[in-house]
Order: C-alpha cells, then sequence, then structure tokens
C-alpha cells in the first residue's frame, strides 16, 4: 500500500512516529510537501493520513485521481473539512473517535474546576504579591456539575466527578441506555430540550460535544442568563460553540464566578483579548486532548485501518455524518 500522511503544520511528531510504529515498515509512507506541487504527490496512494482533518477540495480531488481508498482523519472534531465532498466522491472517511481523547479531555476540564475552585490565577499572584491567607476557596464536594454532551470524554469526567462527590447531570443528542447512566452515576441523562434545566442546576457546565450546525453558538447569551448566578463553564471542546461576546459579558457582569477555556472562536485568539486577562478566567492554547495517550490511540488506530485497507476489510471508525 501507498500512503500519504498530511502533516498538520509544526505538529507532526509524536503522532507520526506512533502510526509509523505500527506500520513498522509493511507499507511505503510519503510525507506530504506544501511547497511542492499538490497532484503528483496523491498520484497512487491508497490511503491518505489526514493529521487534524484539513483536507481541501483540491486535495480531495487529486486523492480521487490518484485511486484513493480511504481518507484517514487522524483527530475528533471534523468541522474544519468538508466530508460531504469527500463521500462525495466515493472516498470513504475514518477518524479518531472521542473515546480516544477522553480521558485527556476529562483531565483537562477536572484540572480546570479544580483551579477556579481553588482561585489559582489570584492566588498565585497574592503570593507573588506578599499576600497570604486569601482568597477562601471552594470545594467541588456537593457541587452539581452539568455535562453538555456525553459521548466518550463526558463519560470519563463524570467518572472522576463522581469520585469528588459532585453530582452529575448530563445531555446528549443520542439516546443513552439507562445502564450507561447508573454506571456513571449520572442522576440525571436527558436530551438537548433539557439545556435550560441542566444550566440553571449546575455549578460547573462542562462542554463535550462535537461542533455542528446545531452547537454553533449554543453557548449564547441566552445561555448563560439561564446559568446559575456564580457557576463557572467549561470548554475543552470547540471555541465556536460558544459566543465569546455574551461569555465575556457574563464574566464581567458577575453573572458567572469563572470559566475555563482551551478552545476558542479564533486561534490564535488575540493578544489584548480581554478573555485572555481576567483573573477568574483559567486558558490553554487548545492542548486539552493532545497527551501522549492520545496520540498513541489516534496513531495506532490509524495505522490499524490502513492494514484493514490492505486486505480488503472495511475500515473501522467512520466518520459521522455532519448537521
Amino acid at each position: 500500500m501507498n500512503v500519504l500522511y498530511i502533516g498538520f503544520r509544526d505538529l507532526v511528531h509524536p503522532m507520526y512516529d506512533d502510526f509509523m510504529e505500527v506500520i513498522n515498515g509493511q507499507h511505503d509512507v510519503r510525507m506530504y510537501d506544501p511547497n511542492r506541487p499538490l497532484a503528483p504527490q496523491f498520484q497512487n496512494k491508497q490511503v491518505i493520513i489526514d493529521q487534524g482533518g484539513w483536507g481541501t477540495h483540491e486535495m480531495i480531488d487529486a486523492a480521487l485521481a490518484g485511486g484513493a481508498k480511504l481518507w484517514q482523519v487522524i483527530g475528533t472534531g471534523l468541522d474544519h473539512m468538508d466530508v460531504a465532498y469527500c463521500r462525495s466522491k466515493g472516498i470513504p472517511i475514518s477518524y479518531s473517535p472521542g473515546t480516544f481523547s477522553g480521558i485527556a479531555l476529562a483531565e483537562h476540564a477536572l484540572f480546570f474546576m479544580l483551579c477556579l475552585a481553588k482561585n489559582l490565577n489570584l492566588g498565585e499572584k497574592n503570593v507573588r504579591a506578599g499576600k497570604f491567607y486569601l482568597p477562601m476557596n471552594e470545594e467541588l464536594a456537593d457541587k452539581t456539575l452539568g455535562l453538555v454532551g456525553f459521548g466518550g470524554s463526558g463519560k470519563e469526567l463524570a467518572a472522576r466527578a463522581h469520585a469528588f462527590r459532585m453530582r452529575v447531570l448530563a445531555i446528549d443528542a443520542v439516546e443513552i441506555p439507562k445502564a450507561m447512566q447508573e454506571e456513571y452515576h449520572v442522576l440525571f441523562l436527558g436530551g438537548p430540550e433539557n439545556l435550560p434545566s441542566l444550566l440553571k442546576e449546575s455549578d460547573y457546565v462542562s462542554i463535550h460535544a462535537p461542533l455542528t450546525s446545531q452547537t454553533h453558538h449554543l453557548m449564547n447569551q441566552r445561555a448563560f442568563e439561564m446559568m446559575k448566578p456564580g457557576a463557572c463553564f467549561i470548554n475543552v471542546a470547540r471555541g465556536e460553540i460558544v459566543d465569546d461576546t455574551a461569555l465575556l459579558e457574563a464574566l464581567q457582569s458577575g453573572k458567572l464566578s469563572g470559566a475555563g477555556l482551551d478552545a476558542f472562536s479564533q486561534e490564535p485568539m488575540p493578544l489584548d483579548h480581554p478573555l485572555l486577562h481576567m483573573e477568574n478566567v483559567i486558558v490553554s492554547p487548545h492542548i486539552a486532548g493532545g497527551t501522549r495517550g492520545t496520540n498513541r490511540r489516534r496513531g495506532r488506530a490509524a495505522a490499524e485501518n490502513v492494514l484493514r485497507v490492505a486486505q480488503g476489510l472495511p475500515p473501522l471508525y467512520p466518520a459521522p455524518i455532519s448537521t
């Protein structure tokens, strides 16, 4: 099999290395070079590995002409790519389901919650200013966590929140079996129509949904107004799910007491954006899912699909139809 690997900016390693470890020399893998003519690089390439899902229409057309049998995205979010266009060309597309990054995202969301409860930014500022014994902090125990999305990362966070003696509520667009609700100690599990009640009851609201036409700016001014006064907002999903202006207003007005943000509507964010300079906002540069564990799981799954295509088997983890 001939494979073309499209790396993402300067973040190719170690994901590429994890992929190559499983390939183990069994197939010919070439690295895509954006500085060379596009079409010849796709010629006679049966599998395209797309790190991050940034394939363009031009790339997809070239892959079709080159005889591609699979477009494999290493990553969970597919909002950067026209999945329907790829399918319309007859090229199957697979991705990395949320279960691969679920642990990493859940740990990062919990990290944000702890930082906010313990006033990390203000506490660090006080230490450096020689001011001790303040501020007074909060505990996660007996607080209510509302999960918007109950996929891989939502389930993992529910399990960790239960260990911290938190009450967990969740909603998801897909019906979840009752047994799974009990397994993860979720007190209430509903559908998108239950978002208002979840927002009103939760001390922490954490986003674990994909970006679709239905979730774009799901967290808008009306949603933040429905949240419990003094609640905290967590986003380790996609920035465009949130209306940044509405979030900023909710924080500045005191409606929300804090936010933990790993994803933003514009990346990188403008350095003078107010969200980057608030003591009650914890930020990270879209790294929540990027752990060594996530990379290994994603790289191995992509390599497994190359091996399956070579054996004439259908690829695993077909990409969902976007809405």
